[in-house]
């Protein structure tokens, strides 16, 4: 509520002095984002691969708490369908590869298999993730947000009225870590707010995500991105469009579209039992 009156207030003053409160709107996009329990959208995602940007293109169905997930991939590959259920099949992910071998597998949602060739795991589905990782790096520079974070204007995205956010790194810059005993990439992005690729790409004696040695130097950033160029919905506060860059140029780039907010969800949606889909 206080977010809305402080809104309400914004609205009202000239637009050289709105401009100024790009971190009031960015709050208000982590508060709405945060009092969602359920999801459903489309969602393209560009994400840099040995130089090369992998496209893909999906539908998703999200609940947050607990967490579920089904997604549908129409592009590269249409007709994959994965299943993930919070306490469900082991904890694992269930995958309808249609293709060969022709069967459903159940993966581990965070192994070699299913986080080949993408950025991200099941579990930063939805805008969740951003939303951390954003909200992390603007307490970090707290006594900077003003320099850090700014509001370029309204503009039109895809026809939608959106702010345009961005956020700058005040002192992105690449650095050494030394790894500790049983630490993996995926340990270690937890650990620094990483993605897990960046540090395999800065790595190449990395072979995959299993346990690095520990004493191992690694080339690492010292945060996600040197800059997030962001287009959030003007009125209903959540992520439409995202670029983050690092040293090399765009890392990765996030669209969502066809977005339902608290959508009602019966327990068939989250069920490999839905007629509808081919398990």
């Amino acid at each position: 509520m206080k977010y809305r009156i402080l809104f309400a207030i914004l609205s009202l003053l000239p637009f050289n002095v709105f401009g100024q409160n790009a971190v009031f709107l960015t709050r208000q996009m982590f508060s709405t984002v945060k009092s969602l329990k359920t999801l459903q959208f489309s969602f393209e995602s560009k994400e840099r691969l040995k130089k090369e940007l992998h496209i893909e293109r999906s539908s998703f169905k999200l609940s947050i708490h607990p967490f579920k997930v089904y997604i549908y991939q129409h592009f590269p590959k249409n007709g994959i369908e994965c299943l993930y259920v919070s306490g469900k099949n082991n904890e694992k992910v269930k995958v309808r590869p249609n293709a060969f071998p022709w069967v459903n597998l159940n993966l581990d949602p965070e192994g070699e298999l299913v986080l080949q060739g993408r950025h991200h795991s099941f579990f930063d589905s939805g805008f969740g993730y951003t939303v951390s990782l954003l909200e992390y790096l603007l307490n970090k520079y707290e006594s900077q947000s003003s320099k850090v974070i700014e509001c370029i204007g309204v503009e039109k995205y895809q026809g939608i009225e959106c702010y345009h956010l961005v956020f700058n790194h005040p002192a992105y810059r690449m650095v050494t870590y030394v790894t500790q005993s049983d630490e993996t990439p995926l340990s270690i992005a937890q650990k620094l707010h990483l993605n897990f690729y960046s540090i395999l790409e800065n790595n190449a004696q990395l072979k995959g995500i299993g346990t690095i040695k520990a004493g191992t130097r690694l080339i690492v950033p010292n945060d996600y991105a040197s800059k997030m160029d962001m287009y959030v919905h003007k009125d209903k506060f959540y992520p439409v469009h995202l670029k983050i860059y690092d040293a090399k140029g765009l890392f990765e780039e996030y669209t969502f579209t066809q977005v339902v907010l608290n959508p009602t969800f019966k327990d068939i949606d989250f069920s490999d039992k839905n007629p509808a889909y081919k398990f």
